[in-house]
């Protein structure tokens, strides 16, 4: 399936998938969609990945919302960072489904 994501003069479309961009398991609730770029720092109209809602909560416990605007607005580019690749070998082990409550902003 292609979603598209309208911009000011032209159209892009990104691919939906059956797994998340991030830790690259297979989707299952809760999911959200993840702005590449925060709508607070002009990325309203930005295209949005779906991302299970603990991965999500990682990104925006790491970086801000500045730091998401600047560098880290792709998933290779999270994925570059020390703590994002700990998280990830971390939340493979986990079910699907499983959210922590108790990430917190660094």
């Amino acid at each position: 399936m292609l979603i598209e994501y309208l911009y000011p003069q032209r159209k892009q479309k990104m691919p939906d998938t059956e797994k998340c961009p991030l830790c690259n398991r297979e989707l299952a609730e809760p999911i959200v969609r993840h702005h590449l770029i925060p709508p607070s720092k002009g990325g309203k109209d930005s295209p949005t990945v779906p991302m299970h809602k603990i991965c999500q909560a990682k990104v925006h416990a790491v970086f801000t919302e500045t730091e998401l605007k600047t560098y880290y607005h792709t998933v290779d580019r999270l994925k570059e960072h020390e703590d994002i690749a700990k998280f990830i070998k971390w939340v493979s082990k986990k079910e699907l489904e499983f959210f922590d409550t108790t990430i917190k902003k660094n």
